[in-house]
């Protein structure tokens, strides 16, 4: 008798609970940033509106894939819904992570200018421009995933949720010869993201070297140790997409044990975008217990736009990236 991957599985019962838990724990801590950025009108700014995307992504991944798609048929051991709709719920993703890849390298130049270029940051990152910007890519990665997924999806090449493996493949059939060019994307990203933010760093040091050896304004501080808070929660959002990477690119090939595959795929990419979301929180002044520690000194204006404490979001497939 062949084995039944659903609900009879204990494994399955455990994906299925650590699914749920996860899931909805993600799209609690990014709607609350969602809830935070439209309701605050000081938080409207260029750095967290690139937050509110992130937020507002991670929460159509977080409920459509892992909530409505996987979860249920984790359990029943078949999707509820028909092929095709399954392919295109998992599809749906794809271009909104890698929306949030390139939102990595918008940020790193963010902070690039907050430093650099403060008496210029305003115009050149004001919210308008940044949430065009924003709008561009999402809609760059939409139409390029509908260009390439439907011929694809009129052959029946379905990408879809493996019970047994516990991560998405794509079909194997005959004719379905379907090319992810995504690592390449991902690769230049972090490069490119790697390099700013190492030059973003250097300034830091060099600003902390002068303070040391000089008289430097005590408001000039202030305003450095926020944006140094908001560069802070860039490297901490930028290492969860470098950890997603590393297990679905390399180590993902080291067993295709179902623990394993799971874990590489499914939970890492999950946590992913979960964990964006209570980052953010924790750099959010309105929701971190942060605030307390702050809110008797002086506000100041922030170099660079955007509050102390605000952040972005991520996630990973079996042997393929989202």
């Amino acid at each position: 008798m062949s084995q039944e991957y659903n609900y009879t599985d204990p494994l399955n019962l455990v994906v299925a609970f650590l699914l749920g838990t996860i899931g909805t724990f993600g799209v609690v801590c990014n709607s609350l940033i969602v809830y935070i950025f439209l309701k605050e009108k000081s938080e409207q700014t260029a750095f967290n509106v690139i937050c509110f995307f992130r937020a507002i992504s991670n929460v159509i991944i977080l409920t459509t894939i892992f909530l409505i798609t996987y979860l249920p048929k984790t359990l029943l051991g078949y999707s509820p819904y028909p092929p095709a709709i399954e392919s295109w719920f998992i599809n749906t993703s794809h271009p909104l992570y890698l929306g949030n890849e390139y939102q990595i390298v918008l940020m790193a130049i963010n902070r690039f200018c907050a430093m650099f270029f403060p008496t210029k940051y305003s115009r050149i990152f004001s919210l308008s421009h940044t949430t065009i910007i924003l709008v561009l890519i999402y809609l760059y990665r939409i139409a390029q995933k509908i260009y390439e997924w439907l011929p694809e999806s009129a052959k029946g090449c379905y990408t879809l949720f493996s019970t047994k493996y516990f991560a998405w493949k794509y079909s194997s059939a005959p004719g379905c010869d379907y090319v992810d060019g995504a690592p390449e994307v991902i690769k230049y990203t972090f490069i490119t993201t790697a390099f700013l933010n190492f030059i973003t760093f250097l300034k830091i040091l060099h600003f902390y070297k002068k303070s040391n050896s000089s008289q430097v304004a005590v408001e000039a501080k202030k305003r450095m140790r926020k944006n140094i808070l908001n560069f802070i929660q860039t490297i901490l959002l930028d290492s969860l997409y470098l950890i997603d990477i590393t297990f679905t690119f390399e180590l993902s090939s080291w067993s295709t044990r179902r623990v394993w595959t799971y874990f590489c795929g499914t939970f890492i990419w999950e946590c992913l975008h979960s964990l964006d979301g209570f980052i953010m929180i924790i750099f959010n002044e309105k929701l971190t217990f942060l605030r307390s520690k702050t809110r008797n000194k002086v506000v100041l204006p922030i170099i660079g736009g955007g509050h102390p404490r605000q952040g972005q979001t991520s996630v990973t497939t079996y042997s393929n990236v989202k």
